[in-house]
């Protein structure tokens, strides 16, 4: 009569740990792409909106001091941009590019 019995060559167990290393590759992605969100609103960091908006963090900060964005502190150093707000802001500046270039 065989034995059967589970050890890490076993079928099982190989299963096993293919299944887990897909599991931890979706939860790092998932962990990478998470934006935090407040109540109902998904909020962006500000390395987020310095890569969307190609601004560099210290423009990120005038626009901040200047109020131009919203912005909401969480903790001593933790800021978030409400997407709404970014979206609302891009739109209020939004310039129709002329029909023609000048010559």
């Amino acid at each position: 009569m065989p034995l059967d019995y589970l050890n890490e060559a076993s079928d099982e167990v190989l299963r096993l740990f293919a299944r887990l290393d897909g599991v931890e590759l979706t939860l790092r992605k998932a962990s990478e792409e998470h934006r935090p969100m407040i109540g109902e609103e998904r909020c962006l960091t500000g390395e987020e909106v310095c890569t969307r908006l190609h601004l560099s963090p210290r423009t990120l900060q005038t626009l901040r001091d200047r109020r131009q964005i919203p912005f909401t502190v969480l903790g001593n150093r933790l800021l978030l941009y409400p997407e709404s707000g970014i979206r609302a802001v891009l739109d209020r500046n939004l310039r129709p590019a002329a029909d023609e270039f000048p010559r």
